[in-house]
C-alpha cells in the first residue's frame, strides 16, 4: 500500500509541475498573440496614415508602418508577455534584447515588403489584403525566432507552483 501512495504522490507532483509549466507557456503564447494583434492594428493604422494621408509610396508606407508595429510589440512583450524575465535583467540587457528583436523583425520587414509587393504588383491583390497576408506570414517568422533567440526562458525562470501536502 505504501508504494502505491508514494507512486501516487510522485506522479501527482510530476503532473502538477508539468501542468504549471504548460499553462505558463500557454499564457505567454496568448499574451504574445494579443500583443501581435495590437501590432497589426498599429501596422495597418500607420500604413493607412503613411500611404493615404501622407501619400508615401507603397513600399515606404509598408516599411515604416511595420517598424512602428515592431516598436509597439517589443514594448508590450517586454513589459507584459515576458515582464518577469525582463524585470530581472539589467538595462543594458534590455537594450541588447531590443536590438536583437528589431533585427529579427527587420528581416521579417524585408519579407513583409517582398510579400506585399509581390501580391500587389504581380497578382493584383488589394494592398490591404496583401498587407494582412504578409503580416500573417511574418508573424510566424517573428514568433519562432524570438522564442528561440530573444526571450528564451531557462528552467529557473519558469514560474512553477508546486503544492506539497505533508
Amino acid at each position: 500500500m505504501k508504494q502505491y501512495i508514494e507512486y501516487f504522490n510522485s506522479t501527482f507532483l510530476t503532473d502538477r509541475v508539468s501542468l504549471s509549466i504548460s499553462s505558463g507557456f500557454i499564457n505567454r503564447f496568448l499574451r504574445f498573440g494579443v500583443v501581435g494583434f495590437s501590432g497589426v492594428i498599429v501596422d495597418l493604422g500607420t500604413f493607412y496614415l503613411f500611404h493615404n494621408s501622407l501619400c508615401l509610396m507603397l513600399t515606404s508606407s509598408a516599411m515604416l508602418s511595420t517598424e512602428m508595429a515592431i516598436i509597439n510589440n517589443f514594448f508590450w512583450n517586454d513589459i507584459w508577455t515576458f515582464g518577469d524575465v525582463s524585470f530581472q535583467q539589467k538595462t543594458s540587457q534590455k537594450l541588447q534584447r531590443f536590438v536583437k528583436f528589431n533585427l529579427i523583425c527587420l528581416v521579417g520587414l524585408f519579407f513583409n515588403s517582398l510579400i506585399v509587393n509581390l501580391l500587389f504588383y504581380k497578382f493584383q491583390v488589394n494592398e490591404y489584403i496583401a498587407k494582412l497576408i504578409a503580416i500573417a506570414c511574418v508573424t510566424l517568422w517573428n514568433f519562432w525566432l524570438n522564442l528561440k533567440m530573444n526571450w528564451q526562458l531557462t528552467k529557473t525562470e519558469v514560474d512553477v507552483d508546486v503544492v506539497v501536502d505533508i
